[in-house]
This record gives structure tokens, C-alpha cells and sequence, in this order.
């Protein structure tokens, strides 16, 4: 892990005057006057190894250069983290996690990473350089791809894409800036930054990243995501690239618009543009709304992109606009069907309120079900302030519709004709819905509004103790026998309040408490020695269904893991796992879940550091182990040529083949020498063999200059060959020939071989030797076309191309 050091002074070297600049504030790559000299010159241009050639890309996070690894000598793309990120430990965190998450991913089709490293106040990584620009800039310069180039490149990048599920990575953001090509058009898939592994929990961070043109509707509906949700950005892509735009025209981030956007299916079909029905059936199946009616795996994805592909009639699939006349008809006719559905319903709404307003209201007006509750009707609804008292009441208690029931008796509390003591009441209730929603500032106005004048059938001093503890902060921290109402009466509601309260604004162990304390004691109001009937109070025994409601979290509060000062990061981790398991299990909301959320935050805080230590310790120790290993590199670079003996190769790869580096990158780098000299050697065997089976007439040319025509034989320990001119026979030494000579002589023994896969593999003899033997042009010519044909070569030529031989 890499821990940013303290702030530093940084100094660049004037190229033209050599004097010193003071670069600590600039960024890299940047362009600026000497103030010593006035010429204009480039500054930050080298971290570590790698010098900056020119900027290729640049996002919220970071910029992408282009640079030559000087150590190696290849030319990468350098991902530079942005100042204020190289400085925020969390920052770091995440950016390194991309280099480990991609570096885990080995395939032709994903964007391969070299290395890591810290230099000059700015995180950085190495990755392969790609020169054919990205899809997303495809779209831009020619509008849409044709169909057959779309589904090459959707089969391609959902081969990489299964490479990474296979080690149970998902991408989380696949769209077509994040697919590059090569300068030969292979699709490879880059910027894993906000890839997860399944297998280890999954996001538990509650947020949404991904960008909304391509996002699966499971993650912005129930914020769930795994492959499939993959699948469907692929999809999204793919219907981007063969239409000009994508599925959903979703030009928002806000959760609720993308919810409404998402949960409506989108089909090829509806773009007006026309495709073969396999292109539509592979798209369709990709964009399906739920993750189950999508493919089963990428096997499927892959399979039938590729039947898509072998379908494809080329001559009669077309791209057709639907006629706009059509669609202006259509929409015409849809108008007019409108307005008379619209006047229909008008006339009949206004027919049945009529005959509501003829209506007179028979029901004989009763108790609240509460002591004390005066009714009156409420002529503007038609509806007694009892039953719109009872309607919101049911909101809150049996529906548990808080948000609504809130709003039922604040508007109760606007009517004129509410007397007291319903009025007291409606408030009350109205401050409780409003403190299970976390609203603090509302339920204290509502106490606050509380009448306390004597005229309240003997409850004005219940109310006059509610409204002075409400106001006062809420009294939090008061005990159950410290509040002093009554449980025999509507006076026993103080304690699910202050109970409520708690929970919610302070301790919510003394609120379960409280809550309890209610519950326990509704008993009490049947023992009561009142001459008032008891039955007028069983209303109040409804209220416990509040309670029940936290009940399930009371023993999640009371043993709740307290949080450590220190520990190991194991054991940070495992408490931070428990932090979790609480969290999710929790039912309510309120003080716990801030506390809990707190501490989950803190030890996820702790974690990171930690992680950021042990990754730094790791990375110095890796750092000492690849300075060993580019040291040995270069002292066995040095010595190879020496080793080689004509065209005799097996001295040099005996000592390629004993060498041991640790360090992936050089080892890449070893593994290209090796490989190249080792496929050069069977190009001789190869050649060799050939020749003492066979004869071949030509001319060649010596190394010391020279040709002669004639029949070419070799003899079988393939170190001399035999020339027949017409003066007599003359004996050479193999490695007296040009390279040329060589490779012309395998070029046209090799067309008379009818196996593919042996002609692939003397092709790729000869790339190899050419390469090795300075027949660049020539090399670079067969690779290329191999390359094309041939997966397994491409992943092997790469190590060349890594190496810089």
C-alpha cells in the first residue's frame, strides 16, 4: 500500500540553462517559461523509470499519458492520480485497488497493468498502451458501427469480461469509453476502478457508481448487482454502437428518475433502425429489465454473439428509418384518442362528485375511540373529524405509513372546526410520526403548539408536562421512573414518547427501555380503580404496535460491539464484518443506526489505513526485489548476444531459462527474450530438417557478400549445407548465409505444407527469427496477420511487444 509522504519540495532541471525550477506546485507534464533563461520547457516529465511523452486522456480522478519505459524500453500508458487523490488516503486506497484488481486479470482482451509506484507527491500506474482509440470515439466520428463490426467487438470484450468472472470480478462500469483497440481493431476492455470481487462480500458501501446511459436497472431499483449487471451494460453498449445512442436516454443522476427511466424494457427493435433477427434476439436478451430472463453466463453471451455474427447476411440486412409520416400519423391519432378519454373521464368525474354532493351523511357521529375527543363534521370533505381523526391514525398504527399519516393529521389540524381536546391529540400524534421519521425540528414545533388551558377534560396538566419536556430538548436521558405519568390512563402515551424520542435523538438503550416500560404497564389501565369504563381506553393498547415494531432491534442495541482503540487488521476487519451484520439487520432508524454507521465508518477508516501500511511495507520490499531483478535483467541482456554462435541459439537459452526474477513485469520482459530466441531455434531445426529431407534450388546470398544459384541441401546435424553448381558441389557453413536467405528458403518450403496449425507454427518461427535477427518490417508483417488468426500467438507476441526487443 502506498502512504503519501509529508509535503516536499520538488525541483526540475532547465534542459536549455540548467538551472533549477521549483515544480512543487505544478502538475505533470506542465508547460511553462524558464525564469531564467525564457525558453519554454516541459516539467515533470519523469516518474521513476518512465519519461512523459504526451497527455492521451484525462478523467474526474486522473490523467493518462503516454511514456517511454526507459528501463524496459516499451512505451506504456502512465495513469497519474490527480494531486488532492495522491494525498487522500482513502483516494490512494481506490486507485490502488484498480492496479491489483486488473493486474489479477490475464487475458488478450483486457488492458494489461505493468506496474505501480509513488514518485514526486503523485500515485501512478503503468498499463499497456493501446493506439486505436476507444469505441465511445468511434460512435462520436462515424455516428453507429455496422452491424457486423458491432457484434465482433460486443463478443470480444465479453470474452475479457468472462475472463475477469472467472475470478469472480465484475466490471460495474462498462460503456464504450472503457472499451480501447489495438491499432489492428482487437477490443480490450480497461479502468477496472470500480470492479468488486463477488466472492468477498460484494459493495456494502450503499452507494451507486456507474454511469446512467448504460446502468442495470437492478442496481439503481434495489441497488443489487452481479455479472449479469455486466451483461446488460454490454448490452446498452452494443445498442449504443449499432443505433447512434443509447437505450436510455437517462441525462440524470438523481436515484428517482433513474428508477422510473430503468424499469421501462427497451428493445432493438424500437430504435427504427432495422437488424437481422439474430442481432435483435442476442441485443434484447442482453437489456432484459430482470437479470434472470438475461444469458446464464458469458458462455452463452459469447455463443451467441458469435451465431450472430456467422448469420449475418450482409447483402439484405439494411438500416431503414421508420417514415416520419407514419409516426406523425400515429401520433396524431394517439392525441385525438387522448383528448376523448381525457373529457370522458372529465364528464364522469364531475357527474359522480354531483351525486356524491346530493348525499346526506346518516352515520351517527361517535367517540374517537379516546377519551375527552370532541367530533365535528368537516363540510369542505364530507367527512367527520372522526373518521379523518381514525384515517390517519390507521396510517400510522396499522399501516405503518408514517410520511402519510404526518400529513393526514397536519392537514386534520388546518380544519376550522377542530375543537380541543382532538386538536391536542391530532398533534401529538402528528409529533410522533414526525420523530419515527427522524424529523426533530417538526415534532418539537408540533409539542410547542401544544393548548394547556385548564378546559381539557382533566389532561391539560399531561399536556402542559409533555409541551415543557418537548421544548426542553426533548428531556433525553430521563429514566422510565423518573417521568412520573400515569399507566391507568391516556397519561401511560408519555412513555411511549420520551421512549420514541430516545430512540431516536439520544440513548437508545434507556429508549428501548422506555418503550418496554409502556408495553409492560398497558395492563394497568384495566386495574385502574376509575370509575371511567376501561373499554373507552383500549384504544391506547393499539399504540403497542409501535413498540412492536422496534422490538426486533432491542437486542441488536443492548449487544452491540463496542469499538476498539487499536487491534491488528484482522481483527479490525472481523469487527468491522459484526459493524455490518448490525447494520443490516437493524428494522429502524434513529441514534443506533447514526452510531452504528459512525463506527462503521471508523473502523472501515482504520482498515484502510492499516491496509495502506502493509501495502507500503509490501510495496518497498517489492520495490528492493524488482531493482535486484531489473539489475540482473540488464547483466543478462548484456551477455546473451556473446552467447549466440552463428545461429546457434542454446547457449543463450540455457541462461535465460536458469534465470530466477520474482518481479512480474521484468519476468514478462525475460519470458519475450526468451521466447524469442527459443522459437528462432526451432525456425533453424525447422529449416534444417527441411533441407536434409528435401532439396531447394535458388540463389543465396553470404554474409560476406556474394550469391550463388543452385540445388540448397543440408546436412542432418544441419550445420553445413551443400550447394550444387554446375562446376561441382561446394560445402558451406549455415551460418555463412544471410538471415534473408534463411527465412526466403523456409517461405517457400513452408507453402507446400497443407496442416494449418503446422503452417501457423513455422509462421510463427519466422516472425520470431526475423524479429531476433534485425527484419523488423518483415517481422512485424507476419505477426500482424497472425495476430489476427491466430488468439494464442497474440498473447504470446505481446510479451515481445512488452519487452521492447
Amino acid at each position: 500500500m502506498i502512504l503519501a509522504p509529508p509535503e516536499q519540495t520538488f525541483l526540475s532541471t532547465c534542459p536549455v540553462c540548467q538551472r533549477q525550477i521549483d515544480v512543487t506546485s505544478l502538475e505533470p507534464f506542465t508547460k511553462l517559461k524558464c525564469p531564467f533563461c525564457g525558453q519554454m520547457v516541459r516539467v515533470r516529465r519523469r516518474f521513476d523509470q518512465f519519461m512523459i511523452i504526451r497527455q492521451i486522456g484525462e478523467g474526474g480522478m486522473s490523467r493518462v499519458f503516454e511514456a517511454e519505459d526507459e528501463t524496459l524500453g516499451r512505451r506504456v500508458a502512465l495513469k497519474i492520480l490527480n494531486r488532492q487523490y495522491s494525498r487522500d488516503s482513502v483516494r490512494l486506497e481506490q486507485f490502488r485497488r484498480e492496479a491489483h484488481i486488473t493486474a489479477n486479470v490475464t487475458h488478450p482482451n483486457v488492458i494489461k497493468l505493468y506496474s505501480v509506484g509513488y514518485d514526486q507527491g503523485y500515485f501512478y500506474i503503468a498499463m499497456e498502451l493501446v493506439g486505436g482509440g476507444s469505441l465511445e470515439q468511434r460512435i462520436r466520428r462515424e455516428g453507429h458501427l455496422k452491424e457486423d463490426e458491432a457484434l465482433r467487438i460486443g463478443r470480444e470484450v465479453a470474452e475479457g469480461l468472462r475472463a475477469a468472472q472467472q475470478l469472480t470480478l465484475i466490471h460495474r462500469d462498462v460503456k464504450p469509453a472503457n472499451i480501447l483497440f489495438t491499432e489492428t481493431g482487437t477490443a480490450k476492455v480497461v479502468d477496472f476502478g470500480l470492479a468488486l470481487f463477488m466472492d468477498r462480500g460484494g459493495d456494502q458501501s450503499g452507494e451507486i457508481w456507474a454511469t446512467p446511459y448504460y446502468v442495470a436497472p437492478e442496481k439503481v431499483i434495489d441497488n443489487t448487482e452481479d455479472y449479469r449487471s455486466d451483461i446488460f451494460s454490454l448490452g446498452a453498449t452494443l445498442y449504443h454502437a449499432l443505433t447512434g445512442s443509447p437505450p436510455h436516454k437517462a441525462d440524470t443522476a438523481a436515484i428517482e428518475d433513474l428508477r422510473r427511466i430503468k424499469s421501462k424494457r427497451v428493445t432493438l427493435g424500437e430504435s427504427g433502425l432495422r437488424f437481422s433477427p439474430r442481432t435483435e434476439h442476442v441485443i434484447n436478451g442482453m437489456l432484459s429489465t430482470s437479470p434472470e430472463d438475461r444469458f446464464a453466463n458469458y458462455a452463452e453471451v459469447v455463443d451467441e454473439l458469435r451465431l450472430a455474427e456467422g448469420l449475418l447476411d450482409r447483402g439484405s440486412v439494411r438500416r431503414r428509418l421508420l417514415s416520419r409520416r407514419a409516426r406523425l400519423i400515429g401520433s396524431i391519432a394517439a392525441a385525438i384518442i387522448l383528448a376523448y378519454g381525457i373529457g370522458w373521464l372529465l364528464r364522469e368525474g364531475g357527474q359522480r362528485r354531483q351525486a356524491r354532493a346530493l348525499q346526506i351523511a346518516t352515520a351517527d357521529e361517535r367517540d374517537l375511540d379516546g377519551t375527552g375527543v370532541t367530533l365535528t363534521a368537516d363540510k369542505a370533505n364530507k367527512k367527520t373529524v372522526s373518521e379523518r381523526f381514525t384515517e390517519a391514525r390507521q396510517a400510522m398504527l396499522e399501516d405503518r405509513q408514517f410520511a402519510n399519516a404526518e400529513h393526514k393529521f397536519s392537514k386534520l389540524l388546518e380544519s376550522k372546526d377542530l375543537i380541543q381536546p382532538t386538536e391536542n391529540w391530532a398533534r401529538f400524534n402528528a409529533a410522533l410520526c414526525s420523530i419515527m421519521l427522524d424529523k426533530k425540528k417538526d415534532a418539537a414545533a408540533q409539542f410547542a403548539q401544544l393548548d394547556t388551558t385548564p378546559d381539557l377534560n382533566g389532561l391539560a396538566p399531561f399536556f402542559a408536562t409533555i409541551k415543557q419536556r418537548m421544548a426542553d430538548g426533548f428531556s433525553l436521558g430521563l429514566n422510565p421512573g423518573s417521568l412520573g405519568y400515569k399507566t391507568t390512563n391516556e397519561e401511560i402515551l408519555g412513555y411511549l414518547l420520551h421512549g420514541l424520542a430516545e430512540w431516536h435523538f439520544g440513548n437508545a438503550i434507556l429508549g428501548a427501555k422506555e418503550l418496554e416500560y409502556f408495553q409492560e404497564h398497558l395492563a394497568d389501565i384495566r386495574k385502574s380503580p376509575d370509575t371511567t369504563p376501561t373499554a373507552t381506553l383500549d384504544w391506547l393498547s393499539r399504540y403497542s404496535t409501535l413498540v412492536d415494531r422496534y422490538k426486533p432491534d432491542f437486542p441488536l442495541v443492548r449487544n452491540a460491539l463496542q469499538p476498539k482503540n487499536s487491534g491488528t487488521i484482522a481483527e479490525l476487519r472481523a469487527s468491522l464484518a459484526l459493524v455490518q451484520q448490525t447494520r443490516k439487520k437493524l428494522k429502524t432508524s434513529g441514534a443506533f443506526l447514526t452510531w452504528i454507521k459512525d463506527l462503521e465508518s471508523g473502523l472501515q477508516r482504520e482498515v484502510s489505513l492499516l491496509t495502506l501500511q502493509e501495502q507500503q511495507r509490501q510495496m518497498e520490499a517489492d520495490k528492493k526485489h524488482r531493482q535486484a531483478d531489473l539489475e540482473l535483467l540488464a547483466e543478462v541482456n548484456a551477455l546473451v548476444p556473446s552467447l549466440v554462435q552463428g545461429y546457434d541459439y542454446n547457449r543463450a537459452i540455457d541462461l535465460l531459462t536458469s534465470t530466477r526474477l520474482e518481479t512480474t513485469d521484468v519476468r514478462t520482459a525475460l519470458d519475450g527474450r526468451l521466447y524469442l530466441y527459443t522459437q528462432a531455434r526451432d525456425f533453424i531445426r525447422q529449416l534444417t530438417t527441411d533441407l536434409a529431407a528435401q532439396s531447394w534450388t535458388g540463389t543465396i546470398t553470404r554474409r560476406e557478400g556474394g550469391q550463388l544459384t543452385g540445388k540448397i541441401t543440408c546436412n542432418t546435424a544441419g550445420t553445413t549445407i551443400s550447394v550444387s553448381l554446375d562446376r561441382g558441389t561446394l560445402s558451406l557453413p549455415l551460418d555463412s548465409l544471410t538471415p534473408e536467405t534463411l527465412v526466403e528458403i523456409a517461405q517457400s518450403l513452408g507453402t507446400q505444407v497443407t496442416d494449418s496449425t503446422d503452417y501457423y507454427r513455422r509462421q510463427e518461427n519466422t516472425a520470431a527469427f526475423a524479429r531476433l535477427n534485425g527484419l523488423l518490417q518483415l517481422s512485424t508483417t507476419i505477426a500482424a496477420q497472425l495476430m489476427e488468426e491466430n488468439t494464442s500467438f497474440r498473447t504470446r507476441w505481446m510479451k515481445v511487444m512488452a519487452a521492447g526487443i
